[in-house]
């Protein structure tokens, strides 16, 4: 219940769980009940488990040293203390000495517990003395006890554990009680403060869904460097549990170094990199100051890579967005007979319906074939849904995939949201990199296979989806099988058809094709005129395994598109952008004025060349020339 005000009474003895349950009786007899309040009763003395156990009440109510010690530690909900007044340490000694006799006192406790001892010194015809502790661990209490014991007391008043104590060492002692009338004060006072707490409650409601529901963590410090925030996105970050962080002093909540000196600092930052428990997190810190004084530091923080997977996520779902395939088999690059083969048997899978997958290393084309088929299909019309399974964290990937109801989750949507499967009714679903799939989904995505219908999350209906399926994946899904890591009942599903594709170093011919298409592209994009493969450079491309297939081809192309000076590429210009692959070659950067030109890396790798070449021909070998260009290339770049 939203307005719901927790009041938990904190007692040391079990004979006071019953006074205070008739002490609230009486209250509310006298005052009236009040629907928003709720309390409880506990048997605690040890501030540490009272916090951990009760960390959600609005105000803990408790006695003696318990309560003076949690009003030091500056908790953050209110501490109501039940008074220990003269009468009850009178009420408590005659009920000592009723059952030891009479024999001089010593009453053991904290200041706060045993204060009503300085009003009653003359009551008794036996001494009656005080022996104040500084806190309620159980060693300040024995050395409080011992000292009454010292100074000739015969009879120990004191709290729950140093009775406890005493009984277990022969000492004669008594209990202090709190009287009902105590309880009922205490009660009052914890009524007006939970009234002010509901106000500050409901005033902080939004803040906190704020603060709880955004996926960065969160972490705020007072001025004493005290936590007064610490979100939950901040404790799964960190492995560290909410509640064992909130009021405690950062250096012992938060040991790790460079997080706390940011937090205690007075520095502020701005996506600053700060490894954090074994994670690299982009960091945002600012210290609040309020008429130049310091009142706390604000830290926000998130994983590296959660930014760059939701990067990730929003640019796949802005590709997406549209369902519509772009491209056709005639916009398939290649007269090697391999791609010719690989594309003829696309086009006749395409005039059927069952699903397909396209097995390829990364980068030789398996969305093109993808959409192509879709095109050349008799879905043509419909959508054709592109999902990269590998960019999905698993956690989203269900409600990807399937959607949800409204409400069915923390920050789900109230209207609810359709899945990419229902997306693709009527069309085609490509799953992309669909080795990616953690195989908790792989047994819905089966039953979506076999049943041809999705149950959105949190839905109790199911909806019927017509979709083909095209898969694609550069993993070896067999071996996955062996290790148990993919289903193989799936694995057949999704494999009705396939497609290998060949990587570009066994398309013979066509490295030079589609560089020279690509070249031709940048050279429009970039407004220079025509550049033009030699046929030194077409033989040199052609030597180069790509193992990034058609994207590191791509590349290349634009980079000698960039720094080509002339309309025509050498096999030097073409030697200068290819990494080192088990030959001589290398890859020069060079700036001049900032400006790095084709030029300067041909001479910077001429002359390495030459350095290490033992004659003029070898040197050639090894750029991949001929002496002669050998010759001509040096005398162009003063290298004579």
């Amino acid at each position: 219940m939203l307005n719901m005000i927790q009041i938990a009474f904190v007692v040391p003895d079990p004979a006071m769980v019953e006074v205070v349950h008739k002490a609230w009786a009486l209250h509310e007899k006298i005052f009236g009940k009040s629907k928003d309040l709720r309390y409880t009763v506990d048997c605690e003395i040890q501030p540490d488990v009272i916090l951990s156990q009760h960390y959600n009440a609005d105000v803990i109510v408790s006695r003696g040293g318990t309560a003076a010690e949690m009003k030091e530690r500056n908790i953050l909900m209110p501490v109501v203390e039940i008074p220990i007044t003269s009468g009850d340490i009178s009420a408590s000694i005659r009920r000592a000495i009723a059952a030891h006799g009479e024999m001089p006192v010593g009453v053991v406790g904290t200041v706060n517990t045993i204060r009503g001892v300085h009003f009653m010194q003359e009551e008794f015809p036996f001494p009656v003395k005080s022996y104040p502790t500084s806190s309620v661990n159980i060693r300040d209490l024995v050395d409080g006890m011992e000292r009454a014991v010292a100074d000739g007391c015969k009879l120990i008043l004191a709290g729950h554990r140093t009775c406890h104590y005493c009984e277990e060492h022969g000492i004669p002692a008594g209990l202090i009680y709190s009287s009902e009338e105590s309880v009922f004060l205490a009660i009052t006072e914890a009524k007006r403060s939970a009234n002010v707490a509901q106000i500050e409650k409901q005033n902080s409601m939004i803040f906190r869904g704020v603060v709880e529901h955004v996926t960065e963590g969160i972490i705020a410090v007072d001025k004493d460097n005290l936590i007064r925030t610490f979100n939950p996105a901040a404790a799964q970050l960190l492995g560290r549990k909410g509640q064992d962080c909130m009021g405690q002093p950062v250096h012992l909540a938060l040991p790790e170094g460079r997080l706390s000196a940011i937090l205690t600092g007075s520095q502020s930052y701005t996506n600053e990199i700060v490894r954090i428990n074994g994670t690299n997190c982009v960091l945002n810190c600012v210290s609040m100051i309020h008429d130049g004084q310091r009142l706390g530091t604000l830290v926000t923080f998130q994983a590296e890579q959660a930014i760059a997977s939701a990067e990730s996520r929003l640019r796949d779902r802005l590709r997406v967005s549209g369902h519509v395939a772009r491209y056709h088999f005639n916009d398939i690059l290649g007269e090697s007979a391999a791609i010719h083969t690989a594309i003829r048997q696309a086009q006749r899978f395409a005039r059927v319906d069952s699903n397909i997958l396209l097995m390829g290393e990364t980068g030789t084309g398996k969305e093109l074939f993808a959409q192509s088929i879709h095109n050349e299909s008799e879905r043509a019309n419909g959508p054709f849904v592109a999902v990269n399974c590998a960019a999905i964290p698993e956690n989203l990937m269900e409600s990807e995939l399937f959607g949800y109801e409204g409400g069915a989750f923390t920050g789900a949507s109230k209207t609810g949201k359709p899945g990419l499967f229902e997306a693709a009714h009527e069309g085609t679903i490509f799953l992309d990199e669909v080795s990616e799939i953690p195989l908790t989904l792989q047994n819905r995505l089966l039953r979506v296979i076999q049943e041809r219908e999705v149950r959105r999350i949190g839905a109790n209906r199911v909806i019927p989806v017509n979709v083909r399926i095209i898969c694609a994946t550069n993993r070896d899904l067999l071996e996955m099988i062996r290790q148990g890591r993919f289903r193989e009942d799936l694995y057949y599903r999704l494999k009705v058809l396939s497609v290998q594709l060949p990587p570009l170093r066994s398309r013979e011919g066509d490295m030079a094709l589609i560089m020279q298409h690509y070249l031709s592209y940048y050279a429009r994009k970039f407004g220079k005129g025509q550049i033009t493969l030699s046929p030194e450079a077409a033989s040199r491309i052609s030597e180069y395994a790509w193992p990034g297939n058609i994207r590191e081809i791509r590349n290349i192309s634009e980079q000698l598109a960039v720094l080509c000076e002339s309309d025509l590429i050498t096999a030097a210009d073409a030697a200068s952008v290819l990494p080192l692959e088990q030959t001589q070659q290398k890859t020069f950067v060079l700036q001049e004025n900032g400006d790095p030109t084709l030029s300067s890396l041909q001479k910077r790798q001429i002359a390495e060349v030459l350095s290490r070449a033992k004659s003029r021909r070898e040197a050639a070998e090894m750029l991949g020339i001929s002496k002669t260009t050998l010759w001509r290339k040096c005398k162009e770049l003063g290298l004579e």
